[in-house]
């Protein structure tokens, strides 16, 4: 197996190459075809991500980068509470029971993401299964996924909708 085909699937101490080849180099790549001297970037970081949102500034000091959910205090129930009350349906993996709206088969997944992926996509599972045997690297921990307890894992609490005061003065403020 070449070096390059291995790297493409592994999970490492910088998190997987997916996200830089899939979303950081694309968005350079745009960002190289623009005229505009100062780019604004809006971000969905809820109010308990500030730390992702201290990370890209520092990282990217040289654009602009708004938080409007973070400005708001809003949480992520508090913001798929909010999408509900405005009629905006949700993306699948949400509605299935996932906390995050990865990729199907991430492999930044935990024991748990991986069997809920089994219970839902148990195709993409195999695949990746498979996948790791064909490549002898893992996604979690050392454990292949064809030996991981259907039991196992860590299966949090999906994302349930609610809207509190600050989620009720972002909605006031939206339809005035």
């Amino acid at each position: 197996m070449d070096t390059i085909r291995k790297r493409r699937y592994i999970n490492g101490p910088s998190g997987a190459p997916c996200t830089s080849e899939l979303k950081r180099k694309v968005r350079q790549c745009w960002e190289q075809t623009q005229d505009d001297d100062l780019l604004l970037y809006v971000w969905g970081y809820d109010s308990e991500e500030k730390h992702r949102a201290e990370r890209l500034l520092q990282t990217t000091p040289e654009h602009e980068h708004v938080f409007p959910l973070i400005d708001a205090m809003l949480t992520k129930d508090e913001v798929h509470g909010l999408l509900e009350r405005l009629g905006i349906k949700r993306p699948l993996m949400y509605e299935l029971g996932f906390r995050n709206n990865n990729c199907v088969g991430c492999v930044k997944g935990g024991m748990g993401y991986w069997n809920i992926i089994r219970k839902h996509f148990p195709e993409r599972f195999k695949e990746m299964a498979a996948l790791e045997r064909e490549i002898g690297a893992t996604c979690i921990k050392g454990i292949y996924l064809d030996e991981l307890e259907p039991g196992r894992g860590r299966i949090e609490d999906e994302v349930m909708g609610e809207c509190g005061i600050l989620c009720e003065i972002a909605y006031g403020n939206i339809v005035g």
